[in-house]
């Protein structure tokens, strides 16, 4: 299977291509790698969260979902007044994940459950 990298992240930000607004300043690798690995292997992820061009939760699926060529559904969501936009190029990549073993498993079992897939396919990714 075909890895992302942090080129091909850094640039999709620097592209100007990209929709939608960030509302964070910071995007995880590792979590962009396993996300984008379970969207090729077609496990379907919740819709993002938008408000208007603006995204309330999500980043990270919005990204793989462009990288991966894989539609991903938006829901309209109240936004917090306190918000605040950030241009994709500003978007820092950060290489430590932050997730811990324990909630990646917990990923990987809702992810299982929600697309009938056996758990050690996701835990072998």
């Amino acid at each position: 299977m075909r890895e992302i990298s942090l080129k091909n992240v850094r640039d999709l930000l620097d592209s100007g291509s990209l929709e939608l607004v960030a509302t964070q300043v910071e995007i995880c690798f590792p979590i962009l790698q396993r996300i984008y690995k379970k969207m090729k292997l077609g496990i379907t992820f919740d819709n993002i969260r938008v408000n208007g061009s603006r995204i309330v939760d999500g980043h990270h699926r919005y990204i793989c979902s462009i990288l991966s060529e894989i539609e991903i559904g938006k829901n309209v969501w109240p936004i917090p007044s306190t918000a605040v936009n950030f241009s994709w190029d500003e978007v820092i990549i950060n290489e430590d994940d932050y997730e811990n073993a324990e909630m990646i498993l917990k990923h990987n079992i809702r992810d299982a459950e929600l697309n009938d897939v056996d758990i050690s396919v996701l835990n072998d990714l």
